[in-house]
């Protein structure tokens, strides 16, 4: 939708169908042309044989003209190094600009924790992505607290900000986006309808502040991903239609 607020769809929208074999990623890559979305996020978590279909997916997206970002459910400081310098690999490959981690548990002060992160941001740095440290629904790692500090400990480490997610640990949205400002890259957006058991719902059915959190994410002057972040149940295209429309609107 423009070159500083890129917005994609995820597999995140057809997460049933890719579990099933019903669809690949190469279809949703389709799909996010379709729909006139800028492209797609990719998961290794719903991508069957993703680690032989690296460069066909990049090429595919490419010859629409679209963007695409990977995430995993990889923690910086909880996985092993091998994986998360494989999950690295695997953004480099496809030309994705940014690799989205949990945090997990944050290191203490005196943990060597802090030193194999720093090496795998480092390893990144090298490979030319960006890792985009995203605050996760649950604990650890989810709070602004967890995410300023890995920020603050490791500079090159920037943030993949969940709107949703802050709303789950009853934190004030647009306060997190501008305690974060600069070190944004990317937003997963969602609404919540206020009940903690039900999903993250399309933009404009539920009750979290989107102006106000718009208005805090559109302020900032670097280029920030966008990237709808909600299941798609029984009609993923018109829910992602539906949020597409609910930005074309605010931005008219």
């Amino acid at each position: 939708m423009s070159i500083e607020r890129p917005v994609l769809v995820s597999v995140m929208q057809f997460e049933d169908a890719l579990t099933s074999g019903a669809m690949t990623v190469f279809d949703v890559i389709d799909i996010a042309a379709q729909v006139g979305a800028d492209g797609a996020e990719l998961r290794r978590e719903l991508w069957n044989g993703w680690e032989s279909q690296l460069d066909a997916a990049r090429a595919h997206a490419q010859a629409q003209g679209l963007l695409l970002t990977y995430a995993t459910h990889a923690t910086l400081f909880s996985s092993d190094a091998a994986t998360l310098r494989g999950d690295i690999d695997a953004a480099a490959a496809l030309g994705s600009p940014i690799v989205r981690f949990f945090p997990g548990q944050i290191p203490a002060d005196d943990a060597t924790g802090w030193a194999a992160g720093t090496a795998i941001a480092d390893y990144a740095v090298e490979k030319g992505v960006v890792i985009a440290l995203e605050n996760y629904a649950r604990t650890p790692g989810g709070t602004l607290a967890e995410v300023q500090t890995a920020l603050t400990r490791i500079p090159t480490l920037m943030t993949n900000f969940d709107m949703g997610n802050y709303s789950l640990h009853g934190q004030d949205i647009p306060a997190a986006a501008a305690a974060l400002a600069d070190r944004i890259v990317s937003s997963h957006l969602k609404d919540q309808t206020g009940q903690p058991s039900d999903p993250p719902t399309v933009l404009g059915a539920g009750v979290l502040p989107l102006g106000d959190v718009f208005d805090a994410l559109d302020s900032l002057p670097q280029r920030v991903i966008y990237c709808f972040e909600f299941r798609g149940g029984n009609d993923a295209v018109a829910r992602i239609e539906q949020s597409l429309a609910y930005l074309q609107e605010r931005r008219a």
